[in-house]
């Protein structure tokens, strides 16, 4: 059944569906049967509910039933003047076979009507009834729709410290979400399951485009340009028409030239039924080689078509594939982005976070994707890394040398330590936070750090204030590290 998305809410991925008949059929996020694009307001959909209409025991008609069963976005999205369907027609059909089945027929009527009305061997160029950008659109139809789902969901950031890398972060970011909710299954998930929809869609047309690298562009020039166009189709229509009449003529040529011969070599030759078909032979001739003359010169209009159009549309297809691909990777980046940073703003809130991961004394970094990357890579062997963590590692201390600032908390007090964590963790993810109970973990750490601020704890230290300054400037390298009592 063909409908329109009349509700959408992407917090609670329900929505609602209207038919021709202005009958309204609710949906979820789980029926949605395509991988690359999500629901959005005003998409044309394909849908099937559990059952068709019934009729009662009295074989008056029964009501509808209005349970999706699956949705899809239909492949028909835009209904422009001059197309061989209208949106009439959209809301007349059941479904999309039925609705292209209509589109073919008119097409093929159509390119017939070309084919009997225009003289092709009087035209100079073939006009165009389909353009390039158009037929690459609509091969990209599915990657398109959900980029752009993107964009009209894209929230307004204010205080991202730098764009993550999808691919090298996922699993990390998941762990973070998954472990978020442990702690704290008060939070409300439904908040991220706009953003895992659309991240789940974008990596569909990733792997898609990531895995086929050398796409048949022959074939998909052929499927996606050349069968749309009704004038060149036409033409190959007239071409085949005159190869056949042109065969026909030949098959004759020879049939009379045999005969010619034939009655030659006979005793006695009948000169008039000769002459007749020498002339007759001579007329065919003479029509064959206009035929061949004319073939030559449609044949060549048609390489001409073809090669010039084809040069366009590798070229194009081949930056607009490279575009596309660039936008579903941006969005992937910015999904994840957006994802960590609510994970982390959630955290810092959270009681549950504060209570099972701030207040441990050996945890020095904040809640978000990059802490569980550097806690899995902190357990491995940092000379035989395998290609991947390789990569990450490489990744991690790019983002630490742009966004990490270090600071050290000098206290055996682990409230106020965990008080401290959070006020820091909350200006940067990226930020980490040492702790320093002893003196001698604090001539350690002043000796293997470049601290940022160093936190003095005046009521739970081991020797006066002032000599605890003394000891870290002379252990400060640059000496631009801060002191600050608490």
């Amino acid at each position: 059944m063909h409908g329109k998305i009349a509700i959408y809410m992407d917090s609670t991925g329900r929505g609602t569906v209207t038919n021709s008949a202005n009958t309204f059929f609710d949906f979820n996020r789980q029926i949605w049967n395509d991988k690359k694009s999500m629901p959005t307001v005003g998409m044309f959909v394909e849908f099937r509910t559990l059952s068709a209409e019934n009729k009662n025991a009295n074989g008056a008609p029964a009501p509808v039933n209005k349970t999706i069963t699956s949705i899809r976005p239909s492949k028909f999205q835009e209904f422009k003047e001059g197309d061989f369907i209208t949106e009439n027609d959209f809301w007349k059909t059941n479904d999309d076979d039925e609705l292209e089945d209509l589109q073919n027929s008119r097409r093929s009527a159509y390119i017939t009507e070309l084919y009997r009305t225009i003289d092709f061997d009087s035209i100079e160029k073939i006009p165009l009834s389909f353009t390039i950008p158009q037929a690459i659109q609509k091969y990209f139809a599915h990657e398109i729709l959900s980029v752009e789902t993107l964009q009209a969901n894209l929230e307004d950031e204010k205080d991202i410290p730098c764009i993550l890398d999808y691919v090298i972060i996922k699993r990390f970011l998941f762990k973070a979400y998954d472990t978020l909710i442990f702690m704290d299954n008060s939070i409300d998930q439904t908040q991220f399951n706009a953003l895992k929809s659309i991240m789940m869609h974008l990596e569909n047309s990733y792997k898609q485009m990531a895995t086929d690298r050398k796409p048949n562009i022959t074939k998909i020039f052929n499927e996606t340009f050349l069968s749309l166009q009704c004038h060149y189709q036409a033409l190959i229509a007239t071409i085949d028409t005159k190869k056949n009449r042109l065969a026909s003529i030949e098959a004759q040529m020879k049939t009379l030239q045999s005969e010619i011969n034939l009655k030659s070599k006979a005793a006695n030759p009948d000169q008039e039924k000769i002459k007749a078909r020498q002339e007759r032979l001579e007329n065919l001739q003479k029509e064959s080689e206009g035929y061949k003359t004319s073939l030559k010169r449609l044949q060549a209009l048609q390489e001409d078509f073809y090669k010039k159009n084809y040069n366009i549309f590798e070229n194009a297809f081949k930056l607009s594939r490279e575009k596309l691909f660039k936008k579903i990777v941006t969005g992937l980046n910015l999904c994840a982005t957006i994802m960590d940073i609510k994970i982390w703003h959630l955290s810092i809130k959270s009681s549950g976070v504060k209570n099972s991961y701030f207040s441990m004394t050996n945890i020095e970094n904040s809640f978000c994707s990059l802490s569980f990357a550097e806690h899995y890579l902190s357990r491995l062997n940092k000379s035989a890394l395998n290609p991947f963590d390789q990569k990450l590692l490489i990744y991690i201390q790019k983002i630490a040398k742009e966004q990490r600032r270090k600071f050290l908390v000098v206290t055996s007090d682990l409230d106020l330590l965990c008080k401290l964590k959070i006020e820091n963790f909350a200006q940067n993810p990226y930020y980490i936070v040492k702790y320093a109970p002893k003196k001698v973990n604090y001539q350690s750490l002043m000796r293997d750090n470049t601290f940022d601020i160093v936190y003095i704890d005046e009521k739970h230290v081991w020797e006066s204030v002032a000599d605890i300054i003394l000891q870290g400037k002379h252990f400060d390298k640059t000496g631009k590290t801060k002191f600050k009592l608490i």
